[in-house]
């Protein structure tokens, strides 16, 4: 998923709200790379940086892909989307939270699965 789509992304979630758009277009790059870097640090134990060759660098460019795996992609839409909504009112911030949720789950999976590194697994019941 290109940067671009997960911006179209956020905007889909938050059903395009025109009150909403001065509040959070000047940050929503900030949040969606805060969710990036969530997500790099639980794929890679590393964080994202913005120096010239880092091994995984910020988001910056429309038309760059995360270098996640492809089905982490749209938990950062749904990160971007909480944030935008976290810092509404308590109507707004309860619509946020399935977004949250949905973000927390993604990122749960990744753990789960042993990121990068892969999971490992010990056979007891196998002689050696």
């Amino acid at each position: 998923m290109l940067l671009i789509e997960i911006k179209e992304q956020v905007m889909a979630q938050t059903n395009n709200d025109v009150d909403d758009l001065g509040d959070f277009m000047p940050f929503l790059m900030d949040y969606i790379n805060e969710g990036y870097d969530k997500m790099v640090y639980a794929w890679a134990e590393e964080h994202t940086s913005n120096e010239r060759g880092a091994e995984w660098p910020r988001l910056n460019e429309d038309h760059e892909t995360p270098k996640t795996p492809e089905w982490t992609h749209r938990a950062l839409a749904d990160w971007a989307t909480w944030l935008v909504y976290r810092n509404g009112n308590p109507q707004k911030q309860q619509r946020g939270y399935p977004f949250r949720v949905a973000f927390e789950e993604v990122l749960a999976k990744i753990k789960d699965e042993g990121g990068i590194h892969g999971k490992v697994r010990n056979f007891f019941n196998i002689p050696r």
